[in-house]
């Protein structure tokens, strides 16, 4: 079951290191909005933000890792919560999240709250992942989707969630790691794929990313 927003979360509870990874092809409002969502229901202290180098699951970025980089870094600027982790770029090679939450473990220590955030789409993916039924043992998976949208589990998957469902969303602020929570806010309809097309048409792409990106996209001439 998926969880609507309230307003019922503990203001004392802010722990944890939050991590929402991404091909960033480009960084767009729906993706800024998620992780303001995010950080205003928790009250978590800061997000990061992880472009990987080489999605496993996806075709080859259109653009260069370092410009998607530069883009994730010119989105975030004007929210000082929001910060950009480029371990993955930096390592090169096909990014795997549990590689990336293994290193997030060892230099956070045992006992902080590691929270990896994933889309509901990816969630329904998560077993053709490398070492999927392993995540729980580094990290607590945050799955967010739309109101309204319950999943259609395979028996895999679901007997999975079912076995680490936490009982309510301060869990993932009260432990290491090791549980699920759905939660569903109202995203923007806004898609990597339809800022591309319209840069291939030349169409405008104001107000789907934010103007500094709109700028970087223009001066280099990206997605052409």
């Amino acid at each position: 079951m998926v969880t609507p927003v309230t307003t019922e979360f503990s203001q004392t509870l802010k722990k944890g290191t939050v991590v929402m990874g991404g091909t960033f092809d480009p960084i767009h409002h729906g993706h800024l909005r998620s992780a303001v969502d995010i950080l205003d229901y928790f009250q978590f202290q800061t997000l990061r933000l992880i472009p990987c180098y080489q999605p496993v699951h996806k075709g080859e970025p259109t653009v260069s890792a370092a410009q998607r980089l530069k883009m994730v870094e010119l989105g975030i600027a004007a929210d000082h919560r929001l910060s950009v982790d480029a371990r993955e770029i930096l390592r090169a090679g096909p990014s795997y999240t549990f590689d990336t939450l293994i290193q997030l473990r060892e230099e956070l220590g045992q006992e902080e709250p590691l929270i990896m955030v994933v889309g509901m789409d990816s969630f329904l993916s998560l077993p053709t992942w490398a070492h999927w039924q392993k995540l729980l043992d580094v990290a607590h998976i945050l799955v967010i989707s739309r109101p309204g949208w319950e999943p259609d589990f395979i028996s895999t998957l679901e007997s999975f969630y079912e076995k680490h469902r936490a009982e309510s969303a301060t869990e993932l602020q009260c432990a290491p790691a090791g549980k699920i929570w759905m939660q569903s806010f109202t995203p923007l309809a806004i898609s990597s794929s339809q800022v591309r097309n319209l840069c291939r048409k030349n169409a405008s792409i104001a107000y789907l990313v934010p103007e500094t990106i709109q700028r970087f996209i223009e001066a280099h001439s990206l997605y052409k």
